[in-house]
């Protein structure tokens, strides 16, 4: 049999060659930490057009001044929907939430014949090549046609004046008033109109400005870009200062690719992202004290309560170099290829954990059935053959787990790679872990080997399974 426990310090040296570098990245590096343990601005973008790269939205919100911006694209949320069911309207000048009531009613006008609509979002006002317009975007029960939306809207009622705060292109913000609306225009004769989608209070001015049709276009694009940064993206000039304005971006992404709108926004700020950061690592530290309790009560009846212990720890010790093993390769790849540390990560550092744990209980347990059955045996050879026994065990389950995430990060989304790499990398950890070092490090404690690490002389001698139960109770 081939006696693993004889190589245990080479599997440790093994096991400092991965983790020296990554902690020395962790200490000159650190990790490369995302908005979620910073603070910043999450945007979900969709456009009309197709062929839009990610590039080239992440190149648009740099040169606004955004910083460390990274933009995925990945399938519609809506995906039940599709993108021929997305109108995106456009109208000469900057509109008002009245006349936002009136388009949907005339949508909705049985006459026409078209599909129930829901709108997605009003853009009261846009900047767009130097001019300003208004948008909506509008998602149909079912395919239509240009001509049947534009059949609707041969006739259009006189707008309102757009509200006073700044458009974000989210359902029910608002957005600058327009420079136009303060040209005299004749006083409106039709009465607001209700409408569920918009909430901002209209201007009060009692103006109305004649308005048409720029452009009606169906939606082509399937794809909704995720852009993070951590700059704070603001709605309005006054609240900028060192932000950047959303309203601007949107009206120069507008000009270069077409009609968009903002599915989604998420702010987070510096209290919520200290708040993360500090339930990240109690959640750790609370982890890893249940695993050493519940193994220390699992475990025992090996012999004394500190061997119970011993068995806890050890594991708790694996766990951690599986942790440390996935933060230290961050560190470096947050520093060469921009990854990032958020909450998607956090959440695979947590389930290496718990795989890892789960891996180690496995030959742990047959340890502890061993070390009843195999008296006469020295504790270092108990454990070999509990190794032997369970690793094919061990191994193909980890293999068909690494099989599927290698999958998963060569042809998985970008927006869920680093996620995917970081579980490949953590499984792959914890199962060398769980083999060769758990157990290892229980068989130097057990052995007491660590006493003759700093001084010349002998190791201890091995002591048989039984006997070496009864002496557990000595440290």
């Amino acid at each position: 049999m081939f006696h693993l426990t004889r190589y245990r310090y080479v599997f440790f040296a093994i096991s400092g060659l991965i983790i020296v570098p990554g902690l020395l990245a962790l200490i000159f590096w650190h990790l490369n930490l995302g908005i979620d343990f910073t603070n910043g601005t999450s945007v979900d973008l969709v456009f009309q057009r197709n062929n839009i790269t990610t590039q080239q939205v992440a190149s648009v919100f740099s040169k606004a001044g955004a910083q460390d911006v990274n933009v995925y694209a990945s399938t519609n949320l809506n995906s039940k929907y599709k993108s021929s069911q997305f109108v995106f309207l456009q109208f000469s000048r900057p509109i008002g939430t009245d006349f936002t009531g009136k388009i949907s009613a005339q949508l909705s006008d049985p006459k026409y014949k078209l599909p129930a609509s829901t709108l997605i979002t009003p853009d009261y006002t846009l900047a767009v090549n130097g001019k300003e317009i208004g948008q909506l975007v509008y998602r149909f029960e079912s395919p239509v046609t240009v001509d049947a939306v534009k059949a609707a809207l041969a006739t259009l009622p006189q707008t309102d004046a757009p509200p006073d705060a700044g458009a974000t292109g989210e359902p029910g913000t608002a957005s600058p008033t327009a420079a136009a609306s303060a040209t005299t225009a004749p006083t409106a004769t039709a009465a607001p109109t209700a409408t569920g989608t918009a909430t901002a209070a209209p201007a009060t001015s009692g103006q109305a400005f004649p308005v048409s049709v720029g452009s009606v276009t169906l939606g082509g694009n399937d794809l909704v870009y995720q852009v993070n940064t951590q700059t704070d993206l603001v709605n309005t000039p006054e609240a900028a200062g060192k932000s950047v304005q959303l309203p601007k971006v949107l009206g120069e992404l507008q000009a270069q690719f077409g009609p968009v709108y903002v599915q989604d926004k998420q702010s987070v700020g510096p209290a919520v992202a200290t708040e993360t950061t500090n339930s990240a690592v109690l959640a750790v530290i609370v982890a890893s004290l249940a695993i050493l309790a519940y193994i220390g009560i699992a475990f025992r009846k090996v012999g004394s309560g500190w061997q119970s212990v011993r068995f806890g720890a050890s594991a708790v010790i694996a766990l951690l170099h599986d942790a440390l093993v996935v933060l230290g390769l961050w560190a470096i790849f947050g520093r060469l290829f921009n990854f990032k540390v958020d909450t998607l990560f956090l959440t695979a550092v947590l389930t290496v954990i718990g795989f890892s744990v789960h891996d180690t209980i496995v030959v742990f347990d047959r340890i502890r059935e061993n070390l009843s059955r195999r008296t006469a045996e020295s504790f270092d050879s108990v454990v070999n053959t509990s190794l032997i026994q369970t690793m094919s065990r061990s191994l193909n389950t980890s293999l068909t787990v690494l099989i599927v995430l290698a999958a998963e990060t060569l042809f998985g989304g970008a927006s869920i790679r680093e996620f995917v790499l970081a579980l490949l990398i953590g499984i792959a950890s914890g199962t060398y872990s769980s083999i060769f070092n758990a157990s290892m490090i229980l068989s130097v404690w057990e052995n007491r080997e660590y006493r003759t690490w700093f001084r010349r002389g002998p190791p201890a001698k091995a002591q048989p399974a039984r006997s070496r139960s009864l002496a557990g109770t000595r440290s």
